[in-house]
């Protein structure tokens, strides 16, 4: 009687081990996908010079289709999932860190535009501009522009040549 007892038992455990694992998953999505846009990063006080600089941005919404990219299409790499996750829970930390227990005011963001690549990741763009290539070859301007990245012979990445993208002039946004 004890050895029927044991697969029945393996099953039960088995059962609710991936109803959990599903759960999980579910809830790990909703919460990514909850954190992903502006609402979310406009609730630090800190982010609302980025916030009121992207509305203004063809990326934020102000375009003839209404299109809005979240703030983690542009701001996570996409790369693979195990990496977006890792750099959203190591960011989404750190910005928690800083503006709980830092004095926000003292940030000095035109400093930091100085550098997009740590914060902006081909990848995201990559994953909307994903026919770039062949649009690029319907226009030739847009080819001669892109065609060093096409070929790989570039080490630029796309916010270096496209350094407003994202935030509608922000520079008059921020304070020095």
């Amino acid at each position: 009687m004890q050895n029927q007892t044991r697969p029945l038992k393996a099953i039960v455990i088995a059962i609710i081990g991936i109803v959990i694992g599903v759960l999980l998953s579910f809830a790990t999505y909703i919460g990514v996908e909850k954190t992903a846009g502006e609402n979310f990063c406009a609730s630090c006080h800190s982010m609302q010079p980025m916030v009121q600089s992207y509305t203004l941005d063809v990326h934020g919404g102000n375009n003839q289709f209404g299109f809005k990219a979240q703030c983690t299409d542009c701001h996570l790499p996409h790369n693979s999932l195990p990496n977006y996750l890792f750099t959203k829970a190591k960011t989404g930390l750190n910005d928690v860190f800083f503006e709980t227990f830092t004095n926000t005011s003292k940030i000095n963001w035109a400093q930091k535009l100085k550098d997009p690549n740590k914060y902006v990741y081909d990848s995201g763009c990559l994953k909307c501009h994903s026919n770039l290539k062949e649009e690029s070859l319907q226009n030739q301007r847009a080819f001669l522009a892109h065609r060093a990245y096409f070929a790989k012979t570039t080490t630029q990445s796309c916010v270096d040549c496209h350094s407003n993208v994202g935030h509608k002039d922000l520079k008059a946004f921020i304070k020095s």
